[in-house]
């Protein structure tokens, strides 16, 4: 609703007063007599009615006076928003004929008469035409009025009044509620009617906001007060704007200001610098003065007027309020006021410049710099708020990245070399230094800069420190940056998205630093998203918006058109469509280049791409393989998208990304050569094969199992035995081939002068662990083969003992028990031979310790002597310690022997397998581990013995030891308590044992515990000589020689004790290792022992037809997958042995072919060929070798030359560069180049192969080299991990180069004519960063996020550049390359021809018009401003693009994948081929007729 004031005239049927709960009729009803009761009752209340509660607490309710006297409001003050008067006739009759509404507007008369304040209660709570209205105040009346009709305007303000009545009696604080309600009524004087005047006017408060914290908050009252404004001045201009969506980056750029075209600038700022300026540059600088406050005309500058002054956004409009006066209204802020707030306003001096990256900011900002500079003399400057005078400055402050300050000196340098620059690097500890920077800097220099990590550095003392409540004032001041003691004359932040939070340490030094303009530059301004804009307006010191967060996101979320109105009015930006006519850029030319794999990393490619589609579930064209498959479950996607990384990497390197180094078991290690990525495939394909080749034996052996394990069949075991038969040889067979290829690695370590015993660090790398992982595939073999022969073994005695197959005493009898016996006898030689290792180290071991206990030359503690007593009475004393300690030592000398020789007595028994006599049980791991308790027990009991006698020989104590003992000592008390849990019983060893042999050791150790130790005695004995030193008296002199000898005597056991227990320490080690590799030999008797143990312990009644199945269908598909490993083997040794650029004949028709297959057996046939030859012979045997093939045993092989392809895409999208079509006229974004020049890239040669992509990339920068002398290029890639693989590539191929975010990267890249390009990633900050003196780019890989790459281009691609640039894009064929690039074209083609065909609307032309570059330019400008690169990127180091979801399906299964058959050919040579292939048939048969 709009403002109302409002008229009508209704008349009273009957009126009536009632007490305040309205139970009491006070005056009956009538007419016009309640009414007068109720006006006099209201003015003048009766004594006995004050009655109730206290006067005091009346007063506390209530700040009304006694009488309800209204007074009119301060119109200042008080705003009304609406105004609705009701005059209440009372008729004049009984019958209540109304009265003409003219005769009663003639006749009232409101002049000199008193208004009473009423609050209206509840309305139609009786009836449809009944007014309640009730005194404010305590026990207050109620009048109730009946009236023939009340108009809607009238029912809708007197509800409003009643909601302010609550609101007020809800709210302790009502005054803070921004709109209230007056009612009053009023008698008339009139002479002709009884005229009441009921009146309700709305009232807002002048400049009191709809909600006091500057937003809209949850409190329902605040709401009111906000729907209220709205109701009554609508904002037209927003409900122009649709409010529901959120805000995008667009939005931003579609708000910032562009100038005019139209304004002649010919003339301006001619001779400024020492470079001209663009038209578009020179609107700009206008624009900015005018941002300053100044016009430059004709040569000068002129200071505007505020009234000359485009106003800032100020959020308030004009409206007239329900008494028609004027009144300002800011629909944001929610505030009604009286006067126009801003009156006079501080305005922003500055802004926002935002040109697209390229187009000079650093040169419009130096015309700036040079045109408008503080005037003389400088007038004094006071911090605001505070009053503290600073000094004040002419010089400019520029704030910038670290990265590009260098590239700032040299450009202000350049273009404004009358400008003076210093370089503020940060405060100085000294304070005279401090003095003279502030001096310098305000009067010597025009510009100063410095960077975004000095402000973050300076924030110390920036700021001033927290207030504390000290008993004493510090002693010395707090320095004080000078960078805010100055008032600059400007202060500009380049890159200003570095702030955009507003709160980093960089932000918060920024916003302190004082200046009279202030500008913020950046390209990018949205960092994230368009929250960012909200910093900068901190630092521009923007208000209302800098002041409270909540303001800002109350504008963006529900004022969108005062949002676009704040940045048009601050902000310029150009892009480079707009300016296209201006400027005249060099010519940019973009070439795709599409490379095929070599053919390891298109095996490697693929492998990865079917492990993809496995552990997705669905097939190679994207069907689902699952019955249950949801392609929009969370974790489906998250698969697809991990893989999508990995497949997008790998078309870059093999080693590109964690999850692919770690899968060629090379985490940071140094790069890999494509020959040694086909070795690490030819290693894990060797690997892979013996897992399956173990898993396929298992199976078989489980068939065996529950074939021979079937009750219900008699000649089981003859079944069984056939099944472990055929597992036998094949174990054999695997443990020939096992053995042959560790005598090849040995051989070939030994040719090369090395044995596993000498190799170490690098050597052991390579070498070594080869020899080591072809011994532990001899020892899996021969597991697997002795398991097969023991089963043999015992499938033939249960062959032999049942009589219902055989009888006994019968030649099969016979050769069923020598077979079982050569069986047995093979598997014990099989199970020796694995424990060969493992029991030479026992025995090796063993026979030490034996040597040692024949030899008797086990450590022996020496006896000890006691001290004799030579006479001296002080040394007396050291005698009778040395008694006790002796006697200690002895005790514990006797108890270490004794435990040792038990230890050597279980240590030195037998080995069980190796004693012919000894049969194995099973049982062995086990028993061993009984003796092996007790030997933990005796060892930790000698340890801790050995410390306690240590202490007694050297006084060091052991307390760990101590709380080892105590701590074994409860632990064996908890596990033979029978109320102790079997769980709390576990690693506790022979607890009866540990009590016993701990116990002692305790015993002897608290029994001597206070003695002193053989050391302390030394000391003693020591302190004795050297008391009588001095002393030539008899007596001294016999102590002192009495001592002397205590000492010598005491000093030789000491060093023969210490020696002893070196010794036995040493024993002791060797007794532990030997323990632990007896152990290891159990435990691998026991492997064997278990792999060997029954199926079951009792036969099943039938055969378990179900496990015999899955058994089954397990051993089939183990056979399926080592066939296929197989063939993949025999194709990955042919990759390392045959050259791929040679084309190879067919075995059957001797002519050469580019694509045909590799048969497991190593032959080589054309596909039409093989398909010939196998009609004739249904077996499918291989035509060379007889041997029988199915189709997992081909593989395709093609010989292919590696050619490299340009192509020009196409406007469908749908065709591929490497699909070799084009059309002239198709749109396209990348155009064709020379195929010659393609030859002669691939022609280069390089020292080493890192992969197709690098090695391309190499040879053509070294192309570059040769014929483009000092060209320089970029190489841009989306991942880091991909430019570290690069780097180290470019280092092999002696290609200078820098990569970004290295120390001096960018200036060594300019200057250096030895290096020749820059390594860019996505991640690296180059925020500002001009390399102008590039002019190519390489894109390693398409991206679907098109900005991202467009960082790159644009950093070449800008004013400054004098050459033609070419940007390279790099895919690769029939990857997901493709189709990434398929989608980034598409989309970019759409934008393109979206602004064609509203240019050709416009120009009323029928088709659209041919592609041009500045509308490549808008699609660009577009992707650009689509969303901020942070937005576009995953976070964290390695990560690249953020690919949505409905993009990953069409990013993996969008192209066709690679067809399993070969590419059509010509007729005739086929017709030719399947000639040959019958003729060579005819001869073999011919042959074998002869035969």
């Amino acid at each position: 609703m709009a403002p109302v004031n409002e008229h009508c005239v209704t008349t009273v049927l009957t009126s009536s007063a009632l007490s305040h709960e309205e139970s009491t009729i006070l005056v009956e009803a009538g007419g016009f007599a309640p009414m007068k009761w109720f006006l006099g009752h209201a003015l003048n209340p009766a004594p006995e009615e004050q009655s109730g509660p206290p006067a005091k607490k009346r007063k506390l309710q209530f700040s009304e006076s006694k009488s309800l006297r209204c007074e009119t409001p301060e119109p200042a003050q008080h705003i009304p928003l609406s105004r609705v008067t009701v005059d209440l006739c009372f008729a004049r009759s009984l019958d209540g004929r109304q009265a003409a509404e003219a005769e009663v507007k003639a006749d009232v008369n409101l002049e000199g008469a008193d208004s009473i304040k009423v609050d209206p209660t509840v309305i139609d709570r009786f009836g449809e035409h009944r007014l309640r209205l009730a005194l404010p105040r305590v026990r207050g009346e109620v009048l109730v009025v009946d009236v023939t009709e009340l108009p809607d305007h009238a029912r809708e303000a007197l509800r409003q009044a009643a909601v302010c009545r609550l609101r007020k009696a809800s709210n302790s604080k009502s005054s803070l509620l921004a709109y209230w309600s007056r009612c009053t009524l009023t008698p008339s004087t009139g002479q002709l009617f009884s005229v009441v005047r009921l009146e309700i006017t709305l009232f807002w408060r002048s400049r009191h906001s709809a909600f006091p914290s500057g937003v809209p908050t949850v409190m329902s009252e605040r709401q009111l007060d906000y729907k209220m404004l709205f109701d009554t001045f609508p904002d037209s201009h927003r409900d122009e704007v649709d409010q529901s969506q959120p805000m995008t980056p667009q939005d931003f750029y579609e708000s910032v200001h562009v100038p005019n075209k139209d304004q002649d600038t010919t003339k301006d700022f001619l001779g400024l610098l020492n470079s001209d300026l663009y038209p578009f540059q020179k609107r700009a600088v206008h624009w900015m003065l005018s941002r300053e406050g100044v016009l430059y005309k004709q040569g000068r500058l002129h200071r505007l007027q505020n009234s000359q002054r485009d106003r800032d956004c100020d959020f308030y409009q004009e409206f007239v309020d329900a008494d028609g006066d004027l009144c300002y209204v800011s629909h944001l802020q929610g505030i009604i006021s009286r006067q126009r707030p801003d009156a006079n306003p501080t305005r922003l001096l500055g802004g926002l410049l935002a040109e697209e990256m390229g187009l000079g900011k650093t040169v419009e900002l130096a015309a700036l710099l040079s045109v408008h500079k503080r005037p003389e003399p400088l007038p004094k400057a006071y911090v605001d708020g505070s009053g503290l005078e600073i000094t004040p400055s002419r010089a400019t402050l520029i704030i910038i990245p670290n990265t590009i300050l260098q590239q700032w000196k040299s450009e202000l340098a350049r273009h404004a070399p009358a400008l003076r620059v210093c370089h503020y690097e940060g405060v100085s500890s000294k304070k005279p230094e401090v003095e003279k920077t502030i001096e310098v800097m305000a009067t010597e220099y025009d510009v100063v800069l410095s960077t975004y990590s000095t402000l973050t550095r300076e924030l110390h003392f920036a700021e001033d420190p927290p207030d504390r409540d000290m008993r004493n004032a510090p002693k010395f001041e707090r320095k004080r940056s000078p960078i805010v003691r100055l008032q600059w004359w400007r202060i500009c932040l380049d890159e200003a998205q570095m702030v955009e939070s507003g709160v980093s340490a960089a932000a918060r030094v920024a916003r302190r630093l004082p200046a009279v303009l202030k500008w913020v530059i950046s390209g990018t301004p949205l960092k994230k998203n368009i929250q960012d804009l909200h910093g900068l307006l901190i630092f521009l010191d923007y208000k209302p918006l800098s002041e409270d967060t909540k303001l800002w996101n109350h504008l963006i979320n529900n004022h969108k058109h005062l949002f676009r109105k704040v940045f048009e009015t601050i902000a310029l930006r150009h892009t480079k469509a707009q300016i296209r006519e201006d400027i005249q850029l060099p010519e940019q030319k973009r070439v795709v280049v599409t490379i095929p794999f070599s053919a390891t990393e298109e095996h490697n490619y693929a492998e990865m791409y079917n492990q993809m589609c496995k552990e997705v579930g669905v097939e190679r064209d994207g069907s689902s393989t699952l019955e249950q498959w949801d392609p929009e479950d969370p974790s489906t996607i998250e698969k697809m998208r991990s893989w999508l990384t990995r497949l997008r990497q790998t078309c870059l390197h093999p080693q590109v990304g964690g999850h692919n180094r770690r899968a060629l078991g090379r985490g940071r290690g140094p790069l890999r050569t494509v020959p040694e990525v086909l070795a690490v495939m030819l290693e894990q394909n060797a690997t892979e094969r013996r897992n399956d080749e173990r898993a396929l034996l298992a199976s078989q052996l489980l068939r065996g199992h529950i074939v021979g394990n079937a009750q219900d069949n008699d000649r089981r075991s003859e079944d069984a035995l056939q099944i472990y038969t055929l597992a036998m040889q094949r174990s054999g067979e695997l443990v020939t081939e096992a053995r042959q290829k560790l005598a090849e690695a040995e051989k070939r370590e030994a040719e090369k002068g090395r044995s596993p015993a000498n190799i170490d660090g690098e050597d052991a790398e390579e070498s070594i662990v080869e020899v080591g992982r072809l011994r532990n595939s001899v020892r899996s073999a021969l597991q697997l083969q002795h398991t097969c022969t023991f089963f043999a073994a015992t499938a033939c005695y249960q062959t032999k003992a049942d009589i219902n197959i055989t009888e006994p005493d019968t030649q099969q009898f016979r050769d069923l028990e020598k077979q079982e016996s050569a069986l047995y006898e093979r598997a014990k030689a099989v199970r020796r031979e694995i424990l060969l290792d493992s029991s030479r180290k026992s025995e090796a071991l063993m026979r030490s310790i034996e040597g040692l206990v024949k030899q008797n030359t086990l450590t022996r503690i020496p006896s000890i002597k006691d001290l004799e007593s030579l006479g001296g009475i002080e040394s007396r004393r050291i005698v009778d310690k040395s008694d006790d300690l002796f006697n200690s030592v002895r005790e514990q000398s006797k108890l270490v022997a004794l435990w040792r020789a038990k230890m050597a007595e279980y240590l030195l028994k037998p080995l069980v397998d190796k004693d012919d006599d000894l049969e194995t049980t099973g049982d062995e791991y086990e028993d061993s581990t009984k003796l092996q308790d007790e030997l933990y027990v005796y060892f930790d009991a000698l340890r801790a013995l050995i410390s306690s006698l240590n202490t007694c020989i050297t006084g060091e104590t052991a307390p760990l030891i101590d709380y080892e003992v105590q701590y074994a000592i409860n632990a064996a008390r908890t596990c033979l308590d029978p109320k102790t849990l079997d769980e709390h019983r576990k690693n506790v060893h022979a607890p009866r044992l540990t009590l016993e042999l701990l116990g002692l050791r305790n015993k002897l150790r608290g029994d001597h515990g206070n003695l002193l130790s053989m050391r302390g005695l030394i000391q003693e004995a020591r302190a004795l000589e050297h008391s009588s030193h001095g002393q030539a008296t008899g007596i001294r002199t016999a102590e002192r020689a009495i001592a002397r000898q205590h000492v010598n005597a005491l000093q030789e056991i000491f060093n023969a004790h210490s020696k002893a227990l070196a010794g036995i320490e040493k024993e002791v080690e060797l007794f532990r290792s030997a323990q632990n590799q007896r152990l290891e030999f159990y435990r691998q008797l026991q492997e064997l022992s278990d792999a060997v143990q029954p199926y079951k312990e009792e036969l099943d009644q039938h055969l378990d037809l179900e496990a015999l199945q899955k058994a089954t269908e397990r051993e089939q598909s183990h056979s399926k997958a080592l066939k296929k490993l197989k063939s993949t083997s025999t194709f990955l040794l042919h990759l390392r042995e045959s050259d791929q650029e040679v084309q190879e004949p067919c075995t059957i028709c001797k002519e050469t072919f580019l694509s045909g297959v590799l048969t497991v057996c190593g032959h080589k046939y054309c596909k039409e060929c093989l398909a010939e030859w196998w009609k004739q012979e249904p077996s499918k045997p291989c035509a060379f070798c007889r041997s029988k093939l199915i189709k997992a045993d081909l593989h395709d092989i093609t010989y292919k030359p590696q050619r490299i392809l340009a192509r020009e895409e196409v406007e469908s999208g749908t065709s591929s560069p490497s699909d070799g079509t084009s059309s002239s006229k198709s749109v396209s974004i990348y155009s064709g180049v020379d195929s010659h020049l393609l030859q002669e890239i691939k022609s280069i040669d390089l020292p080493i192969s890192y992969g197709i992509k690098i090695d391309t990339l190499g040879r053509h920068l070294r192309w570059i080299r040769q014929h483009d002398p000092g060209a320089k290029s970029i190489v841009f890639s989306q991942y880091r991990d991909f430019l570290d693989v690069l780097s180290a590539a470019l280092i092999e191929f002696k290609i200078g180069h820098s990569r970004l975010g290295h120390k001096g990267a960018v200036e060594k890249f300019k200057r250096d004519a030895a290096i020749d390009c820059l390594l860019l990633d996505a991640k690296t900050d180059s925020s500002g960063m001009t390399l102008v003196n590039a002019t190519h780019v390489f894109i390693c890989e398409p991206l679907i996020q098109t900005a991202v790459e467009l960082q790159a281009i644009a950093r070449v691609h800008r004013i400054g550049q004098t050459r033609s640039t070419t940007v390279w894009m790099y895919l690769v064929k029939d990857t997901v390359e493709e189709a990434i690039y398929d989608i980034s074209v598409t989309r970019r083609l759409a934008h393109v021809q979206a602004r064609q065909s509203h240019r050709a609307q416009k120009s009323r032309s029928a088709t659209p018009a041919p592609l041009q570059e500045n509308a490549i330019d808008a699609a660009n400008s577009e992707e650009m401003q689509s969303a901020p690169l942070a937005k576009l990127l995953v976070a964290g180091k390695g990560g690249g693009e953020v690919v949505e979801k409905g993009d990953l399906w069409q990013c993996l299964f969008g192209k066709p994948q690679k067809p399993a058959t070969v590419a059509s050919v010509e007729e005739p040579a086929l017709v030719a081929r399947h000639r040959r292939a019958e003729a060579a048939e005819q001869r073999r048969a011919d042959a074998m007729n002869l035969d």
